[in-house]
C-alpha cells in the first residue's frame, strides 16, 4: 500500500523546479516520470543518494500518482518484491524518483523529455 504523503529531498525539489521552468510540467508529473525511468532501468536504489530532506517538497499521494495511484501502487510494489529492497515504501519511492530526476539532468526542453 502506498502511503499518504511522500517528502522529497531538498535536492529532488530542486531539480523537480528547474526541469519544471524548462518543461513546463508540474513536480508530480515529473515525479510519476522519474519513477517510470527508475522501474524501466531497473536502477539500484543503493545509489540513489537521498540526502537532505528539510525543504523538500511533501506531496499526498493523490497528486503524486493521480488517477493512476492503484497502477502505481502495484508497479512499485513488484519492484520493491524483485529488487528485494529493504527500505519502507515511502524510503523506496523518494529513492526512486531522486534517481529518475538525475537521469532527466540533461533535459532543457520538454521535446528531450519525449525523447527518453
Amino acid at each position: 500500500m502506498l502511503p499518504n504523503r511522500i517528502k522529497l529531498s531538498k535536492n529532488a525539489t530542486d531539480k523537480l523546479r528547474y526541469l519544471k521552468s524548462k518543461t513546463g510540467l508540474t513536480p508530480n508529473i515529473l515525479s510519476r516520470i522519474a519513477i517510470m525511468l527508475t522501474i524501466r532501468e531497473g536502477s539500484d536504489l543503493s545509489n540513489s543518494g537521498v540526502g537532505d530532506m528539510d525543504g523538500g517538497q511533501e506531496l499526498n499521494d493523490t497528486t503524486l500518482f493521480g488517477e493512476y495511484i492503484y497502477f502505481y501502487d502495484v508497479l512499485i510494489n513488484q519492484y520493491i518484491h524483485d529488487k528485494k529492497i529493504e527500505l519502507s515504501v515511502s524510503e523506496t519511492i523518494v529513492a526512486m524518483v531522486e534517481i529518475g530526476v538525475y537521469k532527466m539532468g540533461h533535459i532543457r526542453k520538454l521535446e528531450q523529455l519525449c525523447d527518453l
